[in-house]
């Protein structure tokens, strides 16, 4: 069976985001949040740098654009910041698929914002997400 390409890197996205959220434990029971972004965020750089390079990518110049990766960054590390409280504070079997439950905040950005709008079987998807979230956060 042949996988979309968007696929394929959707499900190499999950193996590294489902292993990123263990190994983020490991290290929140090792060390306090603070170092610990400091020190994922030293093992972005070498990947940045090698993406621009084998890309071969230019600087951008759109202003919003620029904007809009440094508030993805702002985010991203907020985000990180306050998961690797959570899973030092709590077990990362239950912080994990609570906190994987944020594209649903992302679905009503985009409904409201962009106008995307859900089929029944996505909104009840997204019904079963907020049953989920009830039944994990016990």
């Amino acid at each position: 069976m042949k996988l979309s390409r968007w696929l394929t890197y959707a499900l190499l996205c999950i193996i590294a985001w489902g292993s990123w959220g263990f190994v983020a434990k490991l290290g929140a029971d090792k060390i306090a949040p603070g170092p610990l972004q400091i020190l994922a965020t030293a093992g972005t750089l070498p990947l940045a740098v090698l993406a621009f390079v084998q890309l071969r990518m230019r600087l951008e110049k759109d202003a919003p654009g620029i904007a809009y990766g440094i508030l993805n960054g702002i985010l991203s590390t907020i985000g990180l910041l306050a998961y690797y409280v959570a899973v030092r504070r709590g077990k990362v079997s239950v912080v994990g698929p609570v906190t994987s439950l944020f594209p649903l905040l992302t679905v009503a950005l985009a409904f409201i914002f962009l106008r995307e709008r859900l089929n029944r079987t996505q909104v009840a998807g997204v019904v079963l997400s907020l049953i989920a979230i009830a039944i994990f956060s016990q």
